[in-house]
């Protein structure tokens, strides 16, 4: 069910920066159907809510934005759209709230880093470049398979893993930094070295200049909806996903192991490239870094 809705703010900030300190949202719920979504479980408080089906649309949210940059308290800091829900998720198509918030963007020479999962970023490509001579801007595409079976029954609702790495290639043609959110890294299920390679080599042929990669958290409600998930799609998984799974968190064990294998990768494929205003990714980088000397 689509409910339309006004707000009074479209900035909010959370202490820790992934991939910045501030978020705009333009939905509330996504309607792409990822089996290991991580916002579920922050929206569960909602309970007349289904995070997939009720989705909310901020009808005002780009007049709400022009008063939040028009603020003499607003500090001018990057942005990071569609944190928490994909602003190109499938209604964008109808109710098109992302060009008015990039014109905001525009107008107001304000830094954005956008994460999705869709394609339907490309048309926003003339916009987006537009911002990106006068602010800097990284679009992130989150990438997690190779596979486009695995993908379709992780991701039923999100655009073809090709049609992702295109639009990468398209926004890199024109300029504008961007970065693969290689995440999650779901134990049994995409981990294989040879998916993980495949999206390496896929990055640097489109021209990425960051990969950020992280291992699946089931918190919360996440936890046994994920779970349920596994249990119908892939039931071979089912026990040895359980017993890495503990609790919130994979064992550490394979943890180790799998962050080892990333720091390898990105040291063959000579991803190094710190992007500006991306608190998030320095400090993952960092953590890399870390953990190598550590095991080493």
């Amino acid at each position: 069910m689509i409910h339309e809705i006004q707000v009074k703010s479209a900035l909010h900030y959370h202490k820790r920066a992934f991939a910045t300190h501030w978020d705009l949202n333009c939905y509330r719920g996504c309607g792409h159907h990822c089996i290991y979504c991580f916002a579920q479980y922050s929206h569960k408080y909602l309970e007349s809510e289904d995070f997939f089906d009720d989705i909310w649309v901020k009808t005002n949210i780009a007049e709400v934005l022009k008063k939040d940059f028009s603020k003499k308290s607003w500090c001018g800091a990057c942005v990071n759209v569609c944190g928490v829900t994909d602003g190109y998720q499938p209604i964008e198509q109808e109710f098109q709230l992302m060009p008015a918030i990039i014109q905001c963007f525009i107008k107001h020479r304000n830094p954005l880093t956008i994460t999705t999962k869709s394609h339907l970023v490309v048309r926003d490509l003339s916009l987006l470049t537009q911002l990106n001579k006068v602010a800097h801007v990284v679009l992130r595409m989150s990438i997690s398979t190779t596979d486009e079976n695995l993908r379709e029954k992780l991701e039923p609702h999100a655009s073809k893993i090709q049609n992702r790495f295109e639009t990468l290639k398209l926004f890199a043609a024109a300029g504008i930094d961007t970065g693969i959110l290689l995440m999650p890294i779901i134990p049994y299920i995409n981990d294989s070295f040879e998916n993980l390679e495949n999206i390496f080599k896929e990055a640097r042929s489109c021209g990425v200049k960051e990969i950020i990669a992280d291992i699946l958290h089931l918190r919360g409600y996440t936890r046994q909806n994920f779970l349920n998930h596994v249990q119908k799609l892939f039931p071979q998984h089912t026990n040895h996903m359980c017993s890495l799974y503990k609790e919130s968190y994979v064992d550490k064990i394979y943890s180790k192991v799998l962050y080892q294998t990333i720091f390898n990768l990105r040291s063959k494929y000579k991803f190094n490239t710190q992007l500006p205003n991306t608190v998030r990714t320095t400090q993952y980088l960092q953590q890399l870094e870390l953990f190598s000397q550590h095991i080493s």
